[in-house]
């Protein structure tokens, strides 16, 4: 090893260690709602007086940066938000040890009060007031590969002791996961902007060169919440679609197809915004400059054969249906559908569906993600 190597753990070792440290007594590494987060603020001073005045804080703060090449007014602008504040009670004598200062916080399952009600009309505020006050989970570039580099909400635990005329600091970020119970579908509107669409259809060929013989329709049903433990520890979770197909035939005594291929894409959507979101940013409200949104995905399901049994109707059209799960890999970290006022996220399953030799057929459906079984 060269000795160029050794400088880094030189310097290192020489620096002196910090005045405090924050150390938290339990190992996990993920804190849900109604967990209790202890730890102790380390104060490395010999003399530290009886009167110094202590500070210890959990706090969540989100930040976002949405840069455009259309111009408005706040382009390219950061935005810094802190939306938690939560103060430990406690006195210094309440250890045994001076400069051992031990902190506990209990997670809330909501904020105590909506903290974009001043942004936002009376109105509109109403409607979406649960949205605001549902804790948000931790997301950022790092620990989520779905978050884009622009967005990010943290949490951490902020001490700062004044000793004399000195101030002293120290952070420890900490990773929250709260849980989100099962909510009502949302009505997803269908058209350009609004990035659902429940059917496709296309000419069905049974081969490359040869006639069209009829004409194929794929409709998708609403898909049901996928619940996804807490720890995430289990393996993979399916929850699944179901597809009904129509086919109108062109030419009698037609031989139909037997299967279909399948694939499933799961994508997540994180939305971000320089100010607080009265709606989910779409396509066009992102050109007009109110906000930002992040694809990312992930394929589950390729070249899956289906089985189809296909049902004559009355008029001589013929159905099947088939069910698509949704599989998602566990070691895939995935947060719940959520709303922050900055910061929100949603999941879609592209499905494409593919029968004879006529084109892929595209469906792109909402997927609800939950983790908790409480409503």
């Amino acid at each position: 090893m060269k000795s160029a190597q050794y400088i880094p753990q030189l310097v290192a070792s020489l620096s002196p260690p910090p005045a405090m440290e924050i150390r938290l007594t339990s190992k996990q590494t993920v804190f849900t709602t109604g967990e209790r987060l202890q730890g102790e603020l380390v104060l490395r001073q010999r003399n530290v007086p009886r009167g110094a005045h202590i500070s210890i804080t959990l706090i969540g703060r989100t930040s976002t940066t949405v840069t455009k090449t259309t111009p408005f007014p706040n382009s390219g602008s950061i935005v810094d938000y802190t939306f938690l504040q939560m103060h430990h009670i406690g006195i210094q004598e309440s250890s045994h040890h001076p400069r051992i200062i031990p902190f506990s916080f209990v997670i809330p399952d909501a904020l105590p009060s909506d903290p974009c009600s001043e942004h936002i009309p009376s109105r509109t505020a109403a409607s979406h007031g649960k949205d605001h006050l549902q804790l948000p989970p931790s997301v950022d570039y790092n620990s989520d590969k779905y978050c884009p580099e622009m967005c990010s909400i943290i949490y951490y635990v902020h001490a700062e002791v004044d000793i004399s005329n000195q101030r002293l600091r120290a952070t420890r970020q900490i990773q929250l996961l709260p849980l989100y119970p099962e909510k009502p579908p949302c009505l997803w509107p269908e058209g350009e902007g609004s990035g659902v669409q429940m059917s496709d259809s296309t000419g069905l060929r049974m081969s490359l060169l040869g006639a069209k013989i009829g004409h194929v329709t794929v409709r998708a049903q609403e898909a049901k919440p996928l619940y996804l433990p807490p720890d995430q520890r289990h393996a993979s979770t399916m929850a699944p679609i179901r597809f009904n197909l129509d086919l109108e035939c062109l030419l009698p005594e037609s031989t139909f197809p037997d299967n279909c291929q399948v694939k499933v894409t799961l994508e997540a959507v994180t939305y971000f915004t320089l100010s607080p979101m009265v709606e989910l940013p779409n396509w066009q409200s992102a050109v007009n400059g109110q906000g930002q949104f992040f694809r990312a995905s992930i394929c589950s399901w390729k070249n899956k054969s289906v089985c189809l049994q296909w049902i004559e109707r009355e008029d001589d059209s013929h159905t099947a249906s088939i069910v698509v799960p949704i599989p998602v890999s566990g070691d895939v970290a995935l947060v719940p559908t959520f709303r922050h006022c900055y910061v929100a996220r949603e999941y879609f399953a592209r499905v494409e569906v593919t029968v004879g030799c006529s084109r892929a057929l595209r469906v792109r459906v909402p997927v609800q993600i939950y983790n908790s079984l409480e409503r």
